[in-house]
């Protein structure tokens, strides 16, 4: 793990703590962002922690530079600004931070944060992507599916997400075809605190109506329909009419909100002209209302393994048998542009 900060004292903590818990290795410390890329030249590290108010050049300003001489780690932004200022934390997932933690108070380090900062760095450590046989890179879980998908037109397209999900599903909406007018509604786990900001920054890739809806919404065409994070997305028919519901508690999924939520009710209301997909994100939410999508006839691709930061939930469900395309997110894209021709 390589540590970016520009507080002696935060680094000091940070690494006290880490190392403590006896399954985290402190593999360097850099003050500010110039010295992190610069560790990065000849440090390996699977996991790298990042602050964002430093000198000179702040966090996420550096992030993509971080990023790609990372060489595959995992960013994790921890910063008291992430807390205060919600979209600074959107923002830094949006450049692909996998995670982000706020900071205390320096009273605070003696709180639940020790305990939740390592139980978030353990978790993302274990959440490795699947290796070829020769371990040279991510193995190849089904790929041979893609050429045989005959994608028709759907009349809803539902995508779940987490970790590492919220750049594809930007790069999923701005390449959007016109001519798919259908409804796309999307759950990706956030605290309810950033979910408006998401909306609003998500508008701004696209010329549709983007919303987080109030429950009881009639479902429109060219319209985007995001879950809040304090309830579950579900969309019910109500007469001739498709209407957005709020389910406050689903037993099925401990993830708010719940993808497994959203995909089982847009496969009793779309049937076979739903599609759902699955992008990366930890865990296997997603996988159950996979297969109630697959029972009622819809189709659901997963993004793939050498794409995804993690390849927990589509890696779930392609393990389930039930992908009908396992995809890049450009892929994905190309055959949504295909669709509307058939």
């Amino acid at each position: 793990m390589l540590l970016v900060d520009d507080s002696n004292v935060v680094r000091s903590i940070f690494s006290r703590v880490l190392s403590d818990s006896g399954e985290i290795e402190i593999v360097g410390e850099a003050g500010n962002s110039a010295e992190a890329l610069s560790l990065l030249r000849h440090t390996h590290a699977d996991i790298i922690l990042l602050d964002i108010e430093m000198p000179e050049r702040s966090g996420l300003d550096a992030l993509p530079d971080i990023l790609d001489a990372a060489q595959g780690a995992r960013v994790m932004v921890v910063s008291s600004f992430a807390e205060e200022n919600g979209p600074a934390a959107i923002r830094a997932l949006e450049l692909g931070a996998c995670d982000t933690l706020a900071k205390p108070g320096r009273s605070g380090f003696a709180g639940r944060f020790p305990d939740l900062l390592v139980e978030k760095v353990v978790r993302l450590g274990n959440s490795v992507r699947p290796l070829s046989r020769d371990g040279s890179g991510p193995a190849d879980d089904g790929s041979a599916l893609n050429a045989k998908l005959a994608l028709n037109r759907p009349h809803c397209i539902a995508i779940g997400a987490s970790t590492g999900g919220i750049p594809v599903i930007y790069e999923i909406i701005r390449n959007l075809p016109d001519e798919l007018d259908c409804p796309v509604l999307i759950a990706q786990h956030l605290p309810d605190a950033f979910m408006e900001f998401f909306a609003r920054q998500l508008s701004s890739h696209t010329n549709r109506i983007v919303c987080v809806p109030k429950p009881g919404t009639e479902i429109q065409d060219r319209t985007i329909y995001i879950s809040p994070g304090n309830a579950h997305l579900t969309c019910v028919v109500a007469g001739r009419r498709r209407k957005i519901e709020h389910l406050q508690h689903y037993s099925g999924s401990r993830y708010s909100p719940s993808v497994d939520a959203l995909f089982e009710s847009v496969a009793e209301v779309y049937g076979p002209d739903a599609l759902a997909i699955v992008l990366s994100g930890m865990g296997n939410d997603g996988t159950a209302g996979a297969a109630c999508l697959s029972r009622n006839g819809g189709k659901v691709i997963v993004q793939d393994a050498e794409t995804c930061v993690v390849w927990g939930m589509p890696g779930a469900v392609a393990k389930a048998g039930l992908a009908d395309a396992i995809l890049s997110p450009g892929s994905m894209t190309r055959l949504l542009g295909q669709a509307v021709k058939l």
